[in-house]
């Protein structure tokens, strides 16, 4: 059936196609439409006669925000979960540049500039700014070059006529019959004139008040020395008729400014920075005022009975010269103490200038200060340093003395040989002075070669206390323990027995005589006890085998082995009742009995100059007594019976 009704309707859409006329004519248009805005959110639409009221939607959902960031000419945009990226173009093509601007007015002026140079400082002034710049060390040396091909031999200073041979009858100038250099000689010159003192001394050299030096200091700091010499002062002194020249005999100012001079550093004590005497090149970096040049060494052109004394023991320093730590004998103290224990000091070349002296040292009148000017002296602490080894306010540097020479430029005034008749100033004490710590082991070599040593408790001294020791021994208010009452000895000054300055003291004395290597006291010391005390006769009849060694052994005791005091067993018997150190031994280098102490470690013989009457009491068994004391006891180190 279905299939029936398919076929009719296929049939029938057969005839209408078969049946289709021509297309008709175009209809009338159609009516236009207006739109009119009603203002209420609608809008009205007529189309002909039909008319539509459309109402607005409702508003959207507002977008999504954006933001933008650039790094590095890229710009990225997000928005949302929508991110863009572009990337900056490449720059355009220059504009053609613009037309010059018309000038502005003229700035002020800057303010001038000037530059000055002294001592390897140079300083720059602008205005109110300053300012300075220091050299550069200088560099080093480039190696040498290859050296030169000899040169041709030149012509014989008697040669006249270069030819080379010696002609007797033209050439043989002093008639010896010879022609050779003592042809060439010429006639005697006239004797040098040194420059006179008012070319030294005009108001363009040491005439200026203003003249100075300045040194920069390793520290960086600087320190000024004075230049000028008031002509009027220097006429005053001892040496007031003398000519610059004649002393600073490295200067010849004739023909006006000299070159720097030569300079030796030391000299003046603990002056300024330590440097070592040694250290001088023709352009050194100047590091320290503690120098002197050859003016300080001239002295015996004219003092000629002192010309022995640069080869002296003060000039020279022998024993801080020779001074090392002995490595034997360390390792053996290492051993006794259990510990490390070094014996000895090494020697070194910037410590030098403390004691090693010119003749301007003492006799050039500088400005002698403790280094340490504000503190009490060392006789306040004297006997507690040496029970305990410290006390309030005490410093080690008590003792140390500076001797200030730049003071002194404007007159070079000098102390000449009378003002050591009692050297108010202190010029020895300056060198010597130091203190007395507690006892210690000390050690020695009874014989180096064959390996023998011993040690032995003692004072341990520091530095050079003799000044100190020497006023003490007349004055028990300076020490309760060991002060005495030998005025006499501590009256004197250091040149009464070391030196001439007094006529009735001191005459075999000679300070500058001094032998400058290793010596015996006994010797060649400048003075002995018997120069003065040649007739004392001791009361006591058995002294006499002390003195001359009478004993069986043979053992002679010097004269300070009894008359020396204040030292460790002396002190401690004193403060203490008893005492288990030593004030004596046998001096391995004279075999006599000396007064022994503690210096850096090594037990040496010491002459101190505590001298005091020695207290026998009722003989060597009165245990109240000096020889008890000091040499008759148990354990003594010098064979005494006891």
């Amino acid at each position: 059936m279905r299939f029936r009704n398919r076929c009719v309707w296929l049939a029938l859409v057969a005839v209408l196609a078969a049946c289709e006329g021509s297309a008709g004519q175009d209809g009338a248009n159609g009516a236009s439409c207006a739109v009119v805005d009603n203002d209420d959110g609608s809008k009205t639409v007529t189309c002909g006669t039909t008319t539509v009221t459309v109402h607005d939607g409702s508003d959207g959902q507002d977008g999504q925000g954006c933001t933008a960031e650039k790094i590095e000419g890229v710009t990225t945009i997000t928005c949302g979960d929508q991110v863009v990226t572009v990337t900056d173009g490449s720059n355009g093509t220059n504009g053609t540049n613009g037309v010059d601007g018309t000038n502005g007015t003229d700035g002020q002026d800057g303010a001038a500039c000037t530059v000055a140079k002294a001592d390897g400082v140079t300083t720059i002034t602008c205005g109110d700014q300053v300012v300075t710049v220091t050299d550069g060390a200088n560099g080093q040396d480039g190696t040498n070059g290859a050296n030169g091909q000899d040169g041709a031999a030149g012509v014989a200073c008697w040669d006249l006529d270069g030819d080379g041979l010696g002609d007797p009858l033209t050439e043989d100038a002093n008639g010896d019959g010879l022609v050779n250099v003592a042809d060439c000689k010429g006639a005697p010159g006239d004797p040098a004139v040194a420059a006179s003192n008012a070319l030294c001394l005009t108001a363009a050299c040491h005439g200026d008040p203003t003249l100075s030096k300045k040194i920069i200091t390793a520290s960086g700091g600087t320190e000024t020395i004075p230049l000028y010499v008031d002509e009027a002062l220097f006429a005053a002194t001892v040496h007031g008729d003398q000519k610059c020249a004649a002393c600073h005999n490295d200067i010849n100012a004739a023909g006006g400014a000299h070159a720097p001079v030569a300079k030796t550093y030391g000299g003046w004590a603990r002056f300024s920075a330590s440097q070592a005497v040694e250290a001088f090149a023709t352009h050194e970096v100047v590091r320290t005022r503690n120098y002197y040049t050859a003016a300080a060494r001239s002295c015996p052109t004219c003092h000629t009975e002192q010309g022995g004394y640069e080869y002296s023991a003060h000039a020279i320093t022998p024993k801080q010269r020779a001074a090392h730590i002995d490595a034997e004998l360390t390792a053996i103290a290492t051993t006794e103490e259990g510990k490390a224990t070094t014996i000895g000091e090494d020697y070194e070349l910037g410590n030098c200038n403390r004691c090693h002296a010119s003749c301007a040292t003492c006799h050039f009148k500088s400005m002698i200060t403790r280094k340490n000017s504000s503190a009490a002296p060392i006789t306040d602490f004297w006997d507690q340093v040496q029970a305990t080894d410290s006390a309030t306010g005490f410093n080690a540097n008590m003792s140390e003395f500076q001797m200030d020479w730049t003071t002194n430029v404007v007159s070079h005034d000098f102390r000449a040989k009378d003002y050591f008749a009692s050297d108010p100033e202190g010029v020895c004490e300056a060198c010597h002075t130091g203190f007395q710590r507690p006892a210690g082991n000390a050690y020695y070599w009874l014989d180096e070669v064959a390996g023998t040593w011993a040690k032995v408790k003692a004072t341990n001294v520091k530095r050079h206390p003799q000044a100190t020791e020497l006023a003490i021994s007349g004055d028990p208010a300076l020490s309760a323990a060991t002060g005495g009452a030998n005025t006499a000895h501590a009256a004197f000054a250091c040149a009464d027995c070391h030196g001439t300055a007094s006529s009735t003291l001191g005459a075999a004395g000679n300070i500058h005589g001094l032998p400058g290597l290793p010596y015996k006291w006994s010797d060649a010391g400048d003075v002995q006890c018997e120069s003065c005390h040649a007739d004392y006769v001791h009361a006591e009849g058995t002294v006499d085998l002390h003195v001359n060694g009478s004993f069986s052994k043979g053992t002679r005791v010097a004269c300070i082995g009894c008359h020396t005091f204040g030292l460790a067993r002396d002190f401690e018997i004193a403060t203490n009742g008893t005492s288990s150190s030593h004030e004596v031994f046998l001096d391995p280098k004279t075999g006599e009995v000396r007064p022994v102490v503690k210096k850096n470690g090594h037990a040496i013989a010491w002459y101190s100059h505590n001298w005091q009457t020695l207290n026998p009491g009722t003989g060597r068994t009165d245990p109240a007594g000096g020889c008890a004391q000091k040499c008759h006891y148990d354990g003594n180190l010098v064979g005494a019976g006891f």
